[in-house]
């Protein structure tokens, strides 16, 4: 069966959106995991499963992919009487078990007593070479004696109790992933806050506006998407001004204290995100949550169209919350026009897009910035009235794309503004007749000498 691998590239993509460079924030007395150890027959885990105690494979975890050597050998080792490396458990809070660690070891034992593997084929042991006697036998086929052996095997386990601190329950459950493929933080929420919240994450995650925007296959297999609604629904609901690094624990508490949604809750949350999505999508296209990065010495700048900036994704998804659709589309150039100006401009923000993004000072000063942005043009009736709409800015620089200024070349229009002629401050008017493009240093430097 396939396993969704990822490319060194994606790989690391995925840890700078969900790494948390920051220490975990939990009192002195909350630092406790609190387990159980306790031996399972293979009988009662075949029970507990069918009886609905048990998720073998919650949806967080991989597909089964033992071969069938490997299975036929885990069969035959408890005939041998091999130690079996120990299961780990999470007890859930209405008493049942999701396996953490171990999922691969109980499918493989739990299929073989069912008589098929988890694809439906016949589970007939093969390969074997100290019992190859048992080879293409299915579990019906074996004698009582040896039947009775596998059900009264016990596979020693420990249970992650239901009462231990959330944030650490989380860190050991990452601690105990050692499986070929590792998993992520999303993929691990959804055995740890499994609930109506995580089912809504799910749905979402399938939009396909969502999906035209971020184009990431793999982080949609991976369950990445789910993390980032997430984020956007913790950051909107509980705001960002009362963010409190880490993202993980802000994100993981806001699935905790919403884990179970009522109906106008979930409907709640589905509206705010499908509207902020699509204005993201009618303001920025496809360069949403990309950062552009300016040239130097010269040099023409470039999109990052190809990774994408959680620093961004949050500010433009999170910035739209309280506007309504109106209020951005009659302002769309200039709210894009906005940030490309931050982020070619202000050194700050530049700044905050790259080094810490989770920190708790950071995210709010970015916050600030962007949020005054959209504040000063949204809010500014007469903001439009200063500034040049886009359609100006493509006409000048498809007629000619030279610096009106300085002489040179513009390689790219984003390395471009319109400038007045005549300034507006001295009556000069918002028209092409009085527009001439400039790279945006140039027209910076000559803006801070006239202050």
């Amino acid at each position: 069966m396939e396993e969704n691998y990822l490319s060194h590239e994606e790989e690391q993509e995925i840890d700078d959106i969900i790494e948390d460079d920051v220490d975990l924030d939990i009192e002195a007395g909350q630092r406790k995991i609190i387990w159980q150890a306790k031996d399972f027959s293979i009988r009662e885990f075949l029970t507990m499963k069918n009886d609905g105690e048990l998720a073998l494979q919650p949806n967080y975890q991989r597909n089964y992919v033992a071969t069938d050597l490997i299975a036929s050998k885990l069969i035959e080792s408890i005939l041998l009487d091999v130690p079996i490396p120990v299961v780990y458990l999470a007890e859930e809070q209405d008493g049942s078990y999701s396996v953490i660690d171990g999922q691969q070891r109980l499918t493989s034992f739990l299929s073989f007593l069912e008589g098929k593997f988890p694809d439906n084929r016949p589970f007939k042991i093969s390969g074997l070479k100290v019992l190859p006697e048992l080879n293409r036998k299915l579990f019906a086929d074996l004698n009582p004696e040896l039947q009775k052996k596998i059900r009264s095997t016990t596979i020693h386990s420990i249970i992650i109790k239901k009462e231990s601190n959330s944030d650490i329950k989380f860190e050991i459950f990452e601690r105990l992933n050692t499986g070929s493929t590792k998993l992520n933080e999303d993929e691990i929420r959804n055995t740890v806050y499994r609930g109506k919240y995580i089912d809504l994450l799910a749905e979402l995650s399938e939009n396909q506006v969502f999906h035209g925007l971020v184009r990431k296959d793999n982080f949609k297999k991976r369950m990445i998407y789910r993390g980032m609604i997430l984020r956007f629904f913790a950051l909107s609901e509980k705001s960002y001004l009362n963010y409190k690094s880490s993202m993980k624990q802000f994100s993981n508490k806001e699935l905790r204290d919403n884990r179970d949604l009522t109906l106008s809750k979930e409907k709640e949350y589905k509206t705010r995100f499908e509207h902020c999505l699509d204005l993201v999508k009618l303001v920025f296209g496809e360069m949403a949550f990309r950062r552009y990065m300016p040239g130097e010495s010269g040099e023409s700048g470039k999109w990052g169209d190809s990774q994408i900036n959680m620093a961004l994704y949050d500010l433009q998804m999170v910035g739209f919350v309280n506007y309504s659709k109106n209020d951005v589309l009659a302002k769309a150039d200039l709210i894009r026009e906005g940030l490309l100006d931050l982020m070619i401009n202000n050194q700050q923000f530049r700044e905050l897009l790259i080094w810490q993004t989770s920190d708790t000072d950071k995210l709010k000063k970015r916050f600030r910035i962007y949020m005054d942005m959209l504040e000063s043009i949204i809010g500014d009736p007469s903001y439009s009235q200063r500034n040049f709409p886009f359609s100006v800015k493509q006409d000048l620089f498809n007629a000619k794309p030279y610096c009106a200024i300085s002489g040179q070349q513009i390689l790219a229009i984003e390395d471009s503004e319109v400038d007045h002629i005549i300034p507006y401050s001295k009556g000069g008017k918002t028209e092409i007749n009085n527009a001439q493009l400039v790279l945006r240093y140039f027209n910076r430097a000559k803006k801070d000498k006239m202050e």
